[in-house]
């Protein structure tokens, strides 16, 4: 079992060629919007700058890239032992306008399912959130040099910090998120837990975790959902941009050569109607005739009336 695990971390540590531009902690800048991925365990934490939020607000839908800020060897020291049982992670930063960016963990039976977004609060609010966020920070600068495997990108930390000398300034990840309190919403500061936390058999299980990104602009009327961050059994981080939903036809009706179509499309990207005089199996969804591009940046129901003269028609909406 000891050699199945160390396999694993090892796959985590091969993957270093980096594809989103990681930051430096050393050097972090409150409100510069530097992307936190951060992990716990009652042996240690682990607390990583995966860049900057531009680089993630700039992926194109359903773009796929891997989180490359630490190695599987730091994710290990810091847990102790290989493996990815049992931790507790989250991501999240905050821009000087106390706009935050933060994870909402998916349930394991809903892994394809969005979750319901967080509400954006007001900029006072917002910011008691943002203090605790920083001292993740200035505890992970504290620390530094407290384990030879630490970067600029990655630095593990104690578990425990407060009334520990090692921190001057900050917190570890686990104090700044829990506080003296009992529940991760950073010292009742936020309105919910935006922690996902593997289970004791993660590695074993073969299921992945999900975890949406929705940014909060103060005194916004809702949240933007982003994309999600996904974590594998290997440690491997990968994150998801813009995902498209899948779209549906809910009712088609014909008056004449008039056709109504009533559907969904989704949040992100290009979707379009087209239509096919036969289901014939060899003919990709795409070279159907495309009808209109259909309304979409939202999950609302829309409807459509154009003119079809075909005496039989079948339809689809297609997705890019």
């Amino acid at each position: 079992m000891l050699n199945k695990k160390t396999g694993l971390i090892a796959l985590l540590a091969s993957f270093a060629v980096g594809e989103i531009m990681a930051g430096n902690l050393n050097t972090y800048v409150s409100g510069g919007g530097d992307v936190l991925l951060c992990f716990r365990k009652a042996t240690g934490d682990l607390v990583v700058d995966a860049g900057n939020i531009s680089t993630f607000t700039g992926l194109t839908a359903n773009q796929r890239y891997g989180i490359s800020s630490y190695t599987g060897s730091q994710l290990a020291t810091a847990n102790s032992g290989p493996g990815t049982n049992g931790v507790a992670w989250s991501s999240f930063t905050w821009l000087s306008d106390k706009t935050i960016y933060i994870t909402k963990p998916r349930p394991a039976a809903a892994l394809g399912t969005q979750t319901t977004p967080w509400t954006p609060q007001t900029g006072a609010s917002q910011n008691n959130v943002i203090n605790r966020m920083n001292k993740v920070v200035q505890g992970a600068q504290d620390e530094f040099t407290f384990n030879g495997a630490s970067t600029g990108t990655a630095v593990i930390t104690e578990d425990s910090s407060i009334g520990n000398i090692n921190f001057a300034n900050g917190l570890s990840y686990r104090d700044a998120i829990f506080g003296s309190g009992s529940t991760a919403n950073f010292f009742t500061t936020f309105q919910g837990v935006p922690e996902n936390t593997t289970p004791n058999n993660f590695i074993t299980a073969g299921k992945l975790q999900r975890s949406d990104f929705y940014q909060l602009s103060p005194g916004g009327a809702s949240a933007t959902w982003l994309g999600y961050f996904e974590l594998s059994t290997n440690g491997a981080m990968t994150y998801v941009a813009y995902p498209s939903s899948t779209p549906v036809i809910q009712s088609i009706s014909r008056v004449g050569n008039q056709t109504t179509i009533n559907y969904t499309a989704g949040i992100y990207g290009t979707y379009t109607l087209r239509k096919n005089t036969s289901l014939n199996s060899g003919t990709p969804l795409l070279s159907w005739t495309s009808v209109a591009t259909l309304t979409s940046g939202d999950t609302a129901s829309h409807s459509i009336t154009f003119t079809d003269n075909n005496t039989v028609s079948f339809y689809t909406i297609t997705a890019q």
